[in-house]
């Protein structure tokens, strides 16, 4: 069964994310632009980059190489068109970040946004490791649970509730222990509040210096 991903349209896709009630592409977009401001990465990965929120925030003189991730084709065609003339480093990548054949050239900072709701975090986690430079990080935002709403806030874009059957909150403590495991040093982290009483944690993990 194709993955219900490649099944939403874009418009849908942007429109629940910034629709009032759930307000997550503008809580993305500010956490990237500070995780840019902060770490001014020479290179960078963005897993599950769909349409490209977020990257105007990047500047090309700093970040001399962008990879972005995403399954669906039509998302990637959306950012390249946004984003190619002002980004001439772009690279555009479709794939399944938890294949284990996934492998990108290793960068020094890789975002992922509520990625890790919907792909096996183990092997993501370990193929995440592999693609990051030494003394690179991993910045991580995950949706946390919430008493008062549900999972996917439901909105007019009826499309995003074909998500619901894949979609898995992920447990911060096991993710954590993951990250570790694989190598990559939990550093810190914060909360992001969102709409509905939904909050987002948000971790940093390190790559040693001296890995390999």
């Amino acid at each position: 069964m194709d993955n219900p991903w490649l099944t939403i349209p874009a418009d849908d896709y942007e429109g629940h994310m910034s629709s009032p009630e759930v307000g997550q592409l503008q809580a993305l977009s500010e956490l990237f632009g500070s995780v840019m401001a902060e770490l001014r990465p020479r290179s960078l990965a963005v897993l599950g980059c769909s349409t490209g929120n977020g990257f105007e925030h990047i500047s090309p003189a700093v970040t001399q190489r962008v990879i972005g991730v995403d399954i669906n084709p039509a998302y990637l065609e959306i950012l390249r068109q946004r984003f190619a003339v002002r980004l001439p480093n772009l690279a555009l990548l479709e794939d399944d970040i938890a294949s284990p054949s996934f492998q990108i050239e290793p960068v020094s900072l890789i975002f992922a946004g509520l990625v890790f709701e919907y792909v096996d975090v183990d092997r993501t986690v370990r193929n995440i490791a592999r693609c990051l430079l030494p003394g690179g990080t991993l910045v991580a935002a995950l949706q946390l649970p919430s008493g008062v709403s549900p999972q996917i806030t439901p909105t007019r874009f009826a499309s995003l509730e074909a998500l619901a059957p894949i979609m898995r909150l992920v447990d911060v403590a096991g993710f954590s222990s993951a990250c570790s495991e694989k190598g990559l040093v939990p550093a810190r982290a914060g909360r992001v509040p969102l709409k509905q009483g939904k909050s987002l944690f948000v971790g940093y993990f390190d790559k040693p210096a001296d890995s390999r």
